[in-house]
This record gives C-alpha cells, sequence and structure tokens, in this order.
C-alpha cells in the first residue's frame, strides 16, 4: 500500500475506484490492482512517520481484480518545446548573469498581494512558491501523498474523518511550532460558509466540500472534518479532497499561525507578508513592485534549498522581460510564448508543471439554476436578468434561451481556432472546444469540435432574430481580458473580437485587472462575458473526475465562473458518487455533449505555459506536477 493509506479504515469500493484513478497522467499502461473489501482477516498497520505501531482489528477478504488502466501523458508542454526547438527563430545567446551565485532573480507579470490572512485574499501562489505549505502533495506518482498531514481516516459513510498532523514543523519567524490547531483554523478562516467575509481563493470550495462544518482540534496532531450535505443527509464527497483542495499541487491554502493571530490580531495579519512554514520565508513584499523570499536559517523539515534569495519582480511589458533575460539583469521570466523558440534555441533551459490552460469564452450571466443543488434553498438571480442581454438566456422565457443559445452557437463558429494559435501562440498551443474537457485526452470525441464556419455562424446568429443593421451589425457585446499568460489572453481576446465583428457582433475587449471582476462573479450579479480557464480548464485534469463545480450553485460563497448550469450541478453529484470509472466516463461524455449543445463555455486554445530560464546561473529547475500551478517550487533549483 501507499503510505498515504496507513490508518485508514476499510473504504467503500467507491473510495477505492477514486483513489486508483487519481494518479496524473503518465505515459505507459499499467495494471492495477482494484481491491474490494469485506469483513474477515486482521491487518496490522504502522503508522511509519511517527514511528508507532498501530494493530487494527479490521476484517477484510481482498477480492483482487486485474483492471488495466490506460492512462496518456498530454504533453502539451513537451511538444511546444519541440516546436520551438524546430523554428526557425533566430537564437539568442545566454549572457551571464549579473546577480551573485545564490540570489535568483525572476521577472512576472504581476506581484499579488503577499497578505498574510487567507481570508483577505492571501495568493494562491506562495503555496506553490516554498513559502507556504498545504497539507498532501503530488509526487512521484502519488497524488495524495503526505506533506503537512503524515496520514487520514475517513468514515464508512463518508461523512468525514480525520488528519494526522506532522510534530516537527514551525512557523517562521520564531512563531513556534504548527499545530492541528493552525490547520484547522486556515480552512475555516477560508471557508465562505463559515466566514461570510472571507475571499479566500477557495471560499466557495471549501463552503462546497465542508459547508458550515467546522473543522475541529481532535488533539495538537489531530484534526477532525465533516463533509458538507445533500438535502437529503448524505454526504456530499469531493473524491478529489486530498488531491486538489487540501493539496499542495491543487486549489489549496498557506497554513498559517493561530500564535500570530493571538498576538497581533488579524487586522496586522492583514496588513504585513504572510507567515508560514515553507522553506522560504518572506523579507519584503510590495504588490506590484517586488517580492523577495530568503531560505529559512535553520534545517527545514521537507527540503533546503540551494537558493538564498529568491526575488519576484514585476516587468509588465513582454519586450522588456524578454531585454531583461538578454541582458542577464534577470534570471527567468515567464516569456510570452511567441518569444520562447529564440530563447530555446539559444541554450536557455524551460521549466512546467506539464500543466496547459484550456483559455474558454465564457457566458456570465447564464444563471440557470433556481435553487442550491445541495439545500435546495432558493438563488437569487435577479441582478442578470434586469435587462436582456443577447447571450444570456432566462431559463423562465424559452423563446430567450433559444435566443441566447442562438447567439452563443454563431459566436462559437465564428472564431478560426487554428489562425489564434498561429499568430498569436507561435503555433505553441493547440485548438480548444470545450472548457472542462482537453481535447487532448484519449476520450476526446470530434463531435465535440466546433468547426470554424462563418456562414453557420451568420445563420445561428440570424436565427437568434439579431438581424444585421444598415451597418452590418448585429448588437454591441463586450469582452473581458486580464493580463494572463503574460498578456496573451488579451491579444486572444482581440483577435476574437475582429472575428466575430466579421459576422455582425460589435465586440468591444475591455481590459481591466481581474481584481475588478472578481467580486462581479463572486456575486453572481454580471453578464460580462471573459476569457477565462476557470478552475477545472487544465490540461492535466483527469477525464473520469467531477468536472465544472465553479458552473453551479455548489461554490456560492465564494468564486463561480458566472454561470450555474443544473446539469453540471447534478452530473458532479453524480460522478462524485460514482465508483465505476466507466460509468464515470459515460456521465461527463453527456455532460461534454450538452456544454457542447449549449456553447456556454466554448474554449478558444490550449495554452502551455513555461519558466525560462538562464542556464548560467540555474543548472536545473525541476517542478512537481501541478492541477492548477503553471509553475513552482524554487526549492527545487540547482545552481550553476
Amino acid at each position: 500500500m501507499s503510505n498515504i493509506w496507513k490508518g485508514i479504515r476499510p473504504l467503500s469500493i467507491l473510495a477505492l475506484a477514486f483513489a486508483i484513478t487519481f494518479a496524473m497522467a503518465c505515459t505507459k499502461e499499467v495494471e492495477v490492482e482494484v481491491i474490494k473489501e469485506v469483513p474477515v482477516e486482521v491487518i496490522k498497520e504502522v503508522q511509519v512517520e511517527r514511528v508507532v505501531t498501530k494493530e487494527v482489528p479490521v476484517e477484510v477478504i481482498k477480492e483482487v481484480i486485474k483492471e488495466k488502466i490506460v492512462t496518456v501523458e498530454v504533453e502539451v508542454a513537451a511538444e511546444a518545446v519541440a516546436k520551438a526547438e524546430a523554428s526557425e527563430a533566430k537564437p539568442i545567446d545566454q549572457p551571464q548573469s549579473t546577480t551573485p551565485s545564490g540570489h535568483i532573480v525572476i521577472a512576472v507579470t504581476d506581484v499579488p498581494p503577499g497578505v498574510g490572512l487567507g481570508s483577505a485574499q492571501l495568493d494562491d501562489g506562495f503555496h506553490y512558491w516554498g513559502v507556504g505549505e498545504a497539507t498532501f502533495q503530488s509526487i512521484e506518482g502519488d497524488t495524495a501523498a503526505p506533506m503537512l498531514a503524515t496520514g487520514y481516516t475517513l468514515e464508512s459513510d463518508l461523512s468525514g474523518g480525520t488528519m494526522s498532523i506532522r510534530d516537527d514543523v514551525i512557523f517562521h519567524g520564531d512563531w513556534g511550532p504548527m499545530t492541528a490547531a493552525d490547520i484547522a483554523y486556515t480552512i475555516n478562516d477560508g471557508n465562505g460558509a463559515v466566514n461570510p467575509r472571507s475571499i479566500h481563493w477557495q471560499a466557495g470550495d471549501f463552503a462546497a466540500m465542508f459547508g458550515k462544518n467546522e473543522l475541529t482540534v481532535i488533539d495538537d496532531t489531530t484534526v477532525g472534518f465533516v463533509f458538507n450535505k445533500l438535502a437529503d443527509g448524505t454526504a456530499a464527497f469531493d473524491p478529489r479532497w486530498n488531491a486538489n483542495l487540501l493539496n499542495d499541487a491543487g486549489q489549496a491554502f498557506s497554513v498559517q499561525s493561530t500564535a500570530v493571530r493571538d498576538d497581533k490580531g488579524e487586522d496586522w495579519m492583514r496588513d504585513n507578508p504572510v507567515i508560514a512554514t515553507g522553506p522560504f520565508s518572506v523579507v519584503e513584499w510590495k504588490q506590484d513592485d517586488v517580492g523577495i523570499i530568503q531560505r529559512v536559517p535553520y534545517d527545514h523539515w521537507l527540503i533546503n534549498p540551494e537558493v538564498e534569495t529568491f526575488t519576484f519582480r514585476e516587468v509588465a511589458e513582454e519586450a522588456t522581460k524578454a531585454a531583461l533575460m538578454e541582458t542577464g539583469e534577470v534570471d527567468a521570466a515567464l516569456i510570452n510564448l511567441r518569444a520562447l523558440p529564440a530563447f530555446v534555441k539559444g541554450g536557455f533551459g524551460t521549466g512546467t508543471t506539464g500543466l496547459g490552460y484550456i483559455d474558454s469564452i465564457v457566458f456570465s450571466g447564464n444563471l440557470w439554476e433556481t435553487h442550491h443543488v445541495i439545500n435546495g434553498e432558493p438563488l437569487d438571480t435577479a441582478a442578470v436578468y434586469m435587462r436582456d442581454v443577447q447571450w444570456v438566456g432566462n431559463p423562465i422565457d424559452d423563446k430567450d434561451m433559444a435566443e441566447a443559445k442562438n447567439v452563443r452557437n454563431g459566436l462559437a463558429r465564428a472564431i478560426d481556432r487554428d489562425l489564434v494559435n498561429e499568430a498569436i501562440l507561435g503555433g505553441l498551443g493547440s485548438p480548444a472546444h470545450i472548457n472542462v474537457f482537453c481535447n487532448c485526452a484519449p476520450e476526446w470525441q470530434s463531435k465535440w469540435e466546433f468547426p470554424y464556419d462563418p456562414t453557420a455562424a451568420n445563420d445561428f446568429l440570424d436565427a437568434s432574430g439579431n438581424t444585421k443593421n444598415s451597418n452590418g451589425v448585429r448588437f454591441e457585446m463586450p469582452l473581458f481580458a486580464n493580463a494572463d499568460h503574460n498578456g496573451i489572453r488579451r491579444e486572444v481576446a482581440d483577435a476574437i473580437s475582429g472575428m466575430w465583428r466579421d459576422v455582425g457582433v460589435d465586440a468591444v475587449v475591455q481590459k481591466f485587472n481581474y481584481s475588478v471582476y472578481r467580486p462581479t462573479i463572486v456575486a453572481r450579479a454580471t453578464t460580462l462575458p471573459w476569457i477565462t480557464s476557470g478552475d477545472d480548464g487544465k490540461t492535466t485534469w483527469p477525464w473520469d473526475w467531477p468536472k465544472g463545480q465553479d458552473h453551479t450553485s455548489l461554490t456560492r460563497g465564494g468564486y463561480g465562473i458566472g454561470v450555474e448550469l443544473p446539469f453540471m450541478a447534478t452530473t458532479w453529484l453524480e460522478v462524485a458518487g460514482e465508483p465505476d470509472k466507466a460509468k464515470r466516463i459515460e456521465l461527463n461524455n453527456a455532460l461534454a455533449d450538452h456544454l457542447f449543445d449549449e456553447a456556454i463555455d466554448f474554449g478558444v486554445v490550449n495554452v502551455p505555459s513555461f519558466v525560462t530560464y538562464n542556464t548560467n546561473s540555474i543548472a536545473s529547475w525541476d517542478m512537481d506536477p501541478s492541477l492548477f500551478a503553471s509553475w513552482g517550487q524554487p526549492e527545487h533549483i540547482k545552481l550553476k
């Protein structure tokens, strides 16, 4: 058994099936033993981390079924690097670094908030960057390997469980040892159902997972948790709970200190840099300017980095980033994909978590759920239906729903995805079609692909009743784009707007910070379409996982992608509770049919992500696979 299973009570076939399928994609075919457990034999379990032997009288008969699971790695990043190396770009020679040895500088598009309180929107990146840490991690093929948690138990009915917490972790700056109380505080503080003031990045996700159930402290090294419940009282079990929302590789958290809270107060935490437990601590953090982290001055429980200091330098202009790399003033950068070939051919290195983003157009405002899928409470959707919007369908009006559906389907077919990929991504990405399903997955079917067909696009738009005026314009439509992917997302939006104008939709791209847009989707109060990958629009996510929680009322109280779809909500719950992988795939195939038909969040391009670095200062930079982060683990850097 994997070490993560130590101390776990016998689980239902449901939990075991999910545990088996949660392995991230690999490149070979493997045989996996699926173990079905029923009462009979005694197992001796040893908790390795604490060197405590515990005999648990568990009666089981192991019925071993040979099941072949074929997984195929989505080599989005590898393919992009190969294309870059084969390009005709003129090589950019590597300079000598101008920074002292052991001190690494990276140019980033944005230096995010570094506040010390998760509910005040501490940036997710800190636990990817070695400052914060989460309870589990994804390493060596184990997607729920121990990190701050050494193990866990689950109740037989999947209603909740416990996590065992390490006893050798300390907070930065002499703030003492981490205990179970710190884990409980961090998640409760972030949970939007427990803390209504929370604007934590996972406020809605924690609310969906735990509801109003606070994590409890059993003792210094044990924390208890209870999952949210459906209206019928059964557990709303999310099988990804420790592979995503409590995992360093997913949408998680950086553990914060109750000692800091009790001594300084949460207002102080909100106004000062985060104090966490990772191998780096914050020296200085100025949002939208510079951030400096340094190696901790003690033997860290997990890893002792070679890097002494790691500096984040905000550089918004892509040309400036490239120039700083060419002169050696920065050692690494998130380079625009079009510029990548010249750097790769010049000998610069690339690091990646393997993640690609499924950049999609989401038509915010289509809030079709009328009652919360968990508790059945009525949902307030009045804000998005106060005026008629061509791309938003009101579910109480069949004619309005049909109009909006035709509009969206027309716009989906007006985009030349191959041209967008070639012109803006330098051919290093690939066309995309549905936000939560990657067409690079082996389960993909061509029937879900939107063709580039201006004639069909015009036909759909005509059928919507929005005819062209004397200027050839049907209606105006805004499109929001933030600065993600080093400005690429905004360039994609500009290209799309031109293609939509060709079919009579006067699209105007709005460019401002995501922090301005986010409150409107949290409040479910906007009809402004936007280009995003959302939570689940990632090329690395398994096909049979529950899909699109952020497209449903499940995350009410926190982030939502802008739509709430009844079919997606019920499918999410059905997939989460289905033990058979083939049936989970079948359910998600039906979801793909639905999303293609409605064109509610159609994909545009799959965008690979890289850090480009100077090999005269960084010999190698290995990154752990991630479900959410495009880069991370500066603690893994090997210096030249």
